[in-house]
């Protein structure tokens, strides 16, 4: 019988903004049950804390973590038990002892003095006899499982972390930890130009859909060379109402025909969104429409720019030539921020067009069109380059000579929704952590102290035990 039923397993990732977590594998595998914010309260008397903050009680709000590091301990751990808590009130017939939790940590935020804390206080305080912890890019290759090396890029709100992976190891010595920078920056670039969006509104505006990172598609209404003329001519260009922000007020709309506006919005509708001049998303507070020009299509270079030249600079510290192809051909991008529309497939480019060793014939013009033109074409033909010269005995001089994602499981039925966009694969350290936590705690073989931290484990090595146990 195996020590623990996959019903009470519990998988958490703490993050920065939000902690997801899960209680109880499904059949299939699927993305996590729950979303909460990172925030604890706490009463400045009693220096206690609190799960919520009613109404005239005078609390301080605690954020545990900033830029994926542990920055509060004691209110990292009470959001952890605010968490079981949740668990056992919904599941009155589970008991404690029955629950092995394993936690998400990021590659290179966590210290071992905070790991070894919360341990401690997993064990002693909150009674669990099964623990453990995997690193999340450890995770992303399980979820993958496409290879046994890979370049995790995670990227959070304030940080970004690069990570290799060879032979199934977190290469830490070659990670690179980009501090304040992540999805905030993209708000900063966003702020401005368009200084009128609040903070919440250039959140909602990130996350609507119309918010895109272009790459220069034929079909697109505006291009790159476009996008980068804003500030030469922002107050001649009306066409396009660069950096100004129309808000459709209900009850105070200008009066037209309504035959005229119905043909233009059908219209509209039949248009991709980087076929359009403008385009709308809604104020989070008021689902008033504001308008946006292409503004919506600036913002991410700053970022793609950082994250291309990091993942460049990390690389180049793997000695073996092959491994660091093998990192190359299985990029992971996970992280809340890849969700914008293009932005995966920018940073391939800007990755292709900076980075890609071509052969000593092919042309490399200065011309930016041509060169952009050219990346998108050899990342296109990266895999069947891969191909032709996977079984030949050529002896790499130069990396990379391709670049491109990991391939996706084609399993995990769960993980493709929702289909219109892309899926769920930016959490897919998540799916790492359900296939590991199989591993660990579904076995029957394991009695503690190999794959999991037990109780008994805990009382002969202490905290420190924990690092017998992880990978």
């Amino acid at each position: 019988m195996p020590l623990f039923r996959e019903s009470s397993f519990l998988v958490v990732h703490p993050g920065s903004q939000y902690t997801i977590f899960s209680f109880g594998l499904q059949d299939p595998l699927s993305p996590p049950q729950y979303k909460i914010p990172s925030v604890v309260y706490q009463d400045p008397n009693t220096r206690e804390y609190k799960s919520k903050k009613n109404e005239g009680e005078e609390l301080i709000e605690v954020h545990p973590i900033k830029e994926s590091k542990i920055i509060d301990l004691d209110a990292f751990n009470y959001l952890l038990k605010i968490i079981l808590q949740s668990v056992i009130t919904n599941n009155p017939v589970v008991t404690i002892n029955q629950i092995p939790l394993l936690l998400i940590a990021p590659s290179l935020a966590w210290s071992r003095s905070n790991i070894e804390y919360v341990t401690k206080y997993v064990i002693e305080s909150l009674e669990f006899t099964a623990f453990n912890i995997i690193d999340l890019s450890i995770a992303c290759n399980f979820g993958m499982g496409s290879s046994a090396s890979s370049c995790v890029v995670n990227v959070g709100h304030e940080s970004c972390q690069i990570m290799p992976v060879i032979g199934y190891q977190s290469i830490k010595y070659a990670g690179t930890y980009l501090n304040g920078v992540g999805g905030k920056t993209i708000n900063e670039e966003v702020q401005k130009l368009l200084p009128n969006l609040s903070n919440k509104q250039i959140d909602a505006l990130k996350t609507s859909g119309i918010f895109e990172a272009v790459n220069d598609h034929d079909s697109s209404f505006y291009s790159v060379a476009d996008l980068n003329t804003i500030g030469e001519n922002n107050e001649e260009e009306e066409d396009f109402d660069v950096a100004k922000i129309v808000t459709e007020q209900n009850g105070n709309l200008p009066k037209s025909d309504p035959g005229a506006n119905e043909g233009e919005e059908k219209k509209q509708d039949e248009k991709s969104n980087s076929e359009l001049e403008k385009n709308f998303f809604l104020d989070p507070d008021t689902n008033e429409k504001i308008y946006v020009g292409k503004e919506r299509f600036q913002g991410a270079s700053k970022l793609v720019n950082s994250i291309a030249e990091a993942i460049y600079e990390s690389l180049l510290l793997i000695p073996d030539l092959e491994k660091r192809q093998e990192c190359y051909d299985n990029l992971i991008f996970v992280g809340s921020t890849f969700k914008i529309p293009g932005l995966k497939q920018a940073l391939l480019i800007k990755l292709t067009t900076d980075y890609l060793v071509r052969s000593p014939g092919e042309s490399t013009a200065n011309d930016d069109t041509t060169a952009i033109n050219s990346a998108i074409v050899a990342y296109q033909q990266a895999e069947e380059l891969n191909e032709s010269n996977g079984e030949s005995n050529f002896i790499l001089s130069q990396v990379p000579t391709a670049i491109r994602t990991a391939k996706h499981p084609d399993y995990f039925p769960e993980w493709k929704q929702p289909k219109e966009k892309g899926g769920s694969w930016e959490d897919v350290y998540f799916l790492g952590a359900e296939i590991y936590a199989k591993q660990i705690f579904g076995g029957n073989s394991n009695q503690g102290g190999e794959l999991f931290l037990d109780a008994d484990g805990y009382e002969e090595r202490g905290p420190q035990g924990i690092w017998d146990a992880t990978i």
